[in-house]
């Protein structure tokens, strides 16, 4: 077994507000409403049905996410990546702060993992996946991310 070259964790959980809830439920009533109303019903039962989905992987996901690095693999929470498996990395920035590590992966249906750092994580990152992984240019965050860190979506 090959041994931890570096590892850290963080947070998952999203810290929504009372007021989130509320307009997010006011929301689906009001399309579920105005469907039926309108007698589209099967768009009434798909949003309904989306945000029990969503509210259960939310409920049930893990807190707090343990990534792990060696040297065969990547380890996020219970999942292994191998590095044959990944095919980038780039480090996502807003303003001067990192704050993802973006991994592509040559996988089929998952093909970008965003992973929480900061900029010391970031600084001892680029050390070490540069002997196994090739770096693609920082980014900064898309319009569309940054509204859905606003949304805390």
């Amino acid at each position: 077994m090959s041994n931890t070259i570096y590892e850290w964790s963080f947070s998952d959980s999203k810290n929504r507000w009372k007021l989130w809830y509320i307009l997010a439920i006011s929301v689906i009533l009001w399309l579920t409403i105005w469907w039926i109303f309108t007698k589209q019903y099967w768009l009434s039962f798909i949003v309904i049905l989306l945000a029990w989905i969503s509210l259960f992987i939310e409920n049930n996901s893990s807190e707090t996410i343990e990534v792990k690095i060696n040297e065969l693999w990547i380890k996020i929470w219970e999942y292994f990546y191998d590095f044959k498996s990944i095919d980038n990395y780039s480090f996502i920035y807003s303003g001067e702060n990192a704050i993802f590590l973006r991994l592509t992966l040559n996988k089929k249906w998952i093909k970008k993992i965003d992973l929480k750092i900061d900029n010391y994580i970031c600084s001892k990152l680029k050390n070490i996946l540069n002997q196994f992984i090739n770096e693609e240019k920082w980014w900064e965050l898309t319009f569309s991310e940054k509204m859905i860190n606003l949304l805390k979506l």
